[in-house]
């Protein structure tokens, strides 16, 4: 097989793996603690409209509530849980949840539930509501990023969002999540998903440290 096209099926594969979220069962298990219940992957989003967003933050009953506050001093537990929506087509980086407000909400729930006002000003386009989740796990700390593909409809944009915007990441951002949700034993049927990733992501994971070696493998026979 020709060395260019052995390169270019590994940086496909290594695209699409390092994208790929878990479904189980219609929820998302998060790189982290988080379970999302909705949205679902790959859900509209309508410009004007409200999306509601629900998290169990419980571990499907496997973690106490307590683990869920800021400061908790449990060996697995939250830190934070901020959420963004993010899109490299539009080059859109916006503010859903941020600080500790989403954990702290809904004392005594085990699934913290909010409404999403999806601006008129959102272009539409292919955007990742993104996770962004600090946590404990055994005590040990970890940051995970966990990207959930959504599209933004919007026939009749309005002018340039100025509310909540922040800078737009490179791609891909660092992050240390652990191996794989601690609520899945690998005995659950689960399903794998992309992210949008936008144009860009290709290229960005090319200058990664994980490529670097290949690169410079394949040279030797381009």
């Amino acid at each position: 097989m020709h060395a260019t096209l052995v390169f270019s099926s590994i940086l496909a594969l290594l695209v699409s793996s390092a994208h790929a979220q878990t479904l189980v069962n219609g929820q998302v298990f998060t790189k982290g603690l988080a379970i999302v219940d909705a949205p679902a992957p790959n859900s509209p989003m309508h410009a004007g409209s409200v999306t509601q967003v629900a998290i169990d933050i419980s571990g499907d009953g496997k973690l106490d509530q307590s683990a869920s506050v800021p400061g908790s001093n449990e060996p697995t537990r939250f830190d934070s849980l901020e959420i963004y929506l993010v899109s490299y087509q539009t080059k859109l980086n916006l503010t859903v949840s941020s600080g500790p407000g989403l954990l702290t909400q809904e004392q005594g729930s085990t699934v913290k539930h909010f409404n999403y006002n999806v601006a008129t000003c959102i272009p539409a386009g292919s955007y990742n509501l993104t996770f962004y989740e600090a946590s404990h796990i055994n005590n040990q700390p970890f940051f995970s990023i966990t990207p959930i593909p959504v599209t933004v409809m919007n026939d009749h944009p309005t002018d340039s969002c100025s509310n909540g915007t922040n800078t737009l990441q490179d791609f891909p951002q660092q992050s240390s999540p652990p191996p794989q949700s601690p609520w899945l034993d690998g005995t659950s049927v689960t399903q794998t998903f992309p992210s949008a990733t936008g144009s860009n992501s290709a290229a960005a994971l090319v200058r990664s440290p994980l490529l670097l070696p290949l690169l410079a493998m394949f040279s030797v026979f381009l």
